[in-house]
């Protein structure tokens, strides 16, 4: 996921300092680039109504997801009252340390102003090379992006959620609100009809083609298995091109069982997240995880305590993506229906952060528990993971049941928990860290 954030500066001519202005706009978007955001610079210092308009006609043109201005000197406020007429972008006010300028006092005003009016806006105060300010400016901008990310992500769903499982009813409405997402409707008839019009020649030779990803995996399950697996694969593929789908739910449990797991596991490398049983927001839950951690996301259920060393073992049947697998990847059939191709492999150690969205209306909410991937057996045949937590079992366990978390938790790898908790607050949706 791309960050984008545009520059434009603020001064007053008279104001000492004015001179250095195009300079600070400079070396505050250079250093922003060096850390990999993309940064429109307007290369526009604002003073008069002639500047303001400039600086208007460059900012439309910018994709943008949020407004750094760049406040050199003390400057009459109301430049940026009239850009913010007809710019609407979050706005990030960067003031300079010196002496003379009048940088830091202008922002002061800028912000009694903007609170005054009732607009929010962040605020950065420090040397326009410190590494430090271009990192705050990236992590403040870092939500923002994924709101404007997920607002053009639409999500598939294949027969409906699994019978049973009410907990993950979806509130179409509360997903457009919250998280911007649109969900398809579709019958599992259409993904079905895809996959019998593959042929057995067409799958092996699809097979053939993915040898250099699946070559190095043991395999236990059937040919007849692996060739419906990566049909599915195929059809799936080909239904996300024609519907712009960037995330798949199919009610899998228990006729599809073994049947999608490896196709999740392929698209989960192409950034394609896929959910178990039909669960439409935590489908999104994965898209949102991989496009804050650029890696595939674990499908878990959260399955059993260890008191001893304070962890928790998550785990699902085996669906995630190859890359962030520890070890042998085993293409077997699934658990329960000991059919198809599942993909069992233990997961990497490092910091990891669980995420589950359920809800509905205004009850619509986020659970996060961040703690460590620890080194694990097989202790559940698919993709088991242990986390290691500070927060006692105990609590955790009666957080879950006072907030109302769901079973299922997406895990990624990565602490992403402050960067959701300020895309919850953005999009007013309730949050809850465990």
């Amino acid at each position: 996921m791309k960050i984008n954030v545009a520059a434009v500066g603020l001064a007053h001519p008279f104001e000492v300092g004015y001179d250095q202005a195009p300079a600070l706009l400079n070396q505050t978007a250079e250093q922003l680039a060096a850390i990999g955001v993309d940064c429109v610079n307007t290369g526009v210092i604002m003073h008069d109504l002639k500047t303001v308009k400039d600086a208007i006609a460059a900012l439309k043109q910018a994709d943008a997801d949020v407004l750094l201005i760049c406040v050199a000197t003390w400057s009459e406020d109301h430049h940026l009252l009239d850009l913010l007429d007809s710019v609407n972008l979050p706005v990030i006010l960067r003031a300079y340390p010196a002496r003379d300028t009048g940088s830091l006092c202008c922002v002061h005003q800028i912000g009694a102003v903007f609170t005054n009016i009732g607009m929010r806006y962040e605020f950065i105060f420090g040397k326009p090379e410190d590494p430090a300010c271009a990192q705050k400016v990236k992590d403040i901008a870092l939500p923002y992006a994924l709101v404007n990310t997920m607002k053009d992500v639409r999500v598939g769903t294949f027969g409906g959620r699994v019978k049973g499982m009410t907990e993950i009813a979806y509130d179409e409405f509360a997903i457009k609100q919250y998280l911007g997402c649109r969900v398809v409707n579709m019958e599992i008839t259409e993904l079905t009809e895809k996959v019998a019009a593959i042929s057995d020649a067409e799958a092996d030779k699809l097979l053939e083609e993915k040898k250099d990803v699946l070559r190095p995996c043991k395999v236990t399950s059937t040919k007849d298995g692996l060739r419906e697996s990566i049909k599915y694969y195929a059809a799936m593929k080909d239904l996300c091109g024609e519907y712009a789908l960037g995330a798949l739910a199919v009610g899998c449990y228990t006729n599809y069982m073994g049947k999608v797991c490896l196709g999740y596991s392929l698209l989960a490398e192409e950034g394609i997240t896929g959910a178990c049983e039909g669960d439409v927001p935590n489908a999104l839950t994965m898209k949102m995880l991989y496009e804050l951690s650029g890696k595939p996301v674990n499908n878990t259920d959260l399955l059993d305590f260890n008191y001893d060393d304070n962890s928790i073992l998550f785990a699902h049947c085996g669906s995630s993506g190859f890359s962030i697998a520890e070890g042998e990847i085993e293409l077997a059939p699934v658990r329960l229906a000991e059919s198809g191709v599942c993909c069992k492999f233990l997961m990497k150690p490092g910091k990891v952060t669980a995420v589950d969205i359920c809800g509905n209306g205004d009850n619509f909410r986020m659970s996060v528990m961040v703690g460590d991937a620890i080194p694990c057996g097989m202790e559940f045949p698919g993709n088991p993971m242990t986390i290691k937590f500070e927060k006692p079992l105990d609590q955790i366990n009666e957080e879950i049941m006072q907030y109302g978390s769901g079973h299922h938790w997406m895990v990624a790898y990565g602490d992403h928990s402050e960067a959701l908790r300020r895309f919850c607050q953005i999009k007013g949706m309730n949050y809850y860290r465990i």
